[in-house]
């Protein structure tokens, strides 16, 4: 069964082929109002439920953010609306004096069938919010982004070197339960 994924975003649509295969993904452009939440799964979930019911298809939606620690988890699931209008460097000014840099990505993966209720599958991976904007691989925050155990952002990593943990154990965690269904 081919997945059709609802997304403008041409970097999770290349991230999703690569994990999935190019002629297992079809790509929805289409812009739906989200559901305001803390919580990503609950996001993703509900939007799967309404575009599978508007298309008639099985659908995958995918919600992401950066959840820091030290600030109550800001920007969370409005990291993009937060990325358009302060963009990394307003959010680097408010990390100023934050000596606790942790940080969580998180890639919560919504799946429903029309007519049936939604799946929700959440990926995490632990990283540091970095004191500069390093590279220009990627999208959205990776640039200020290092996950645990390196030292470089996912902005300074090269494609095969990255991999994202956080959308690739989302997916994966997905996979397993398609598989069965």
């Amino acid at each position: 069964m081919k997945i059709y994924f609802v997304t403008h975003n041409k970097g999770k649509l290349r991230e999703f082929k690569e994990i999935l295969g190019e002629d297992n993904v079809e790509q929805i452009d289409f812009d739906y109002d989200e559901i305001r939440s803390s919580d990503p799964v609950e996001i993703a979930k509900d939007g799967a439920k309404f575009c599978a019911n508007k298309y008639n298809k099985p659908i995958v939606v995918e919600d992401s953010g950066l959840f820091i620690s030290e600030l109550n988890n800001f920007p969370g699931t409005y990291s993009a609306t937060i990325h358009k209008q302060i963009g990394l460097k307003g959010i680097l000014k408010v990390m100023k004096d934050v000596t606790d840099r942790t940080c969580f990505y998180k890639s919560a993966i919504g799946f429903c069938e029309p007519g049936k209720e939604p799946q929700g599958f959440l990926g995490e991976e632990e990283g540091t919010i970095a004191e500069e904007e390093r590279g220009t691989n990627g999208f959205g925050h990776d640039p200020i982004f290092i996950p645990k155990g390196s030292d470089k952002t996912y902005g300074e990593m090269e494609d095969v070197e990255k991999v994202k943990k956080f959308r690739r154990r989302a997916i994966e965690k997905f996979l397993e339960y398609y598989k069965n269904i």
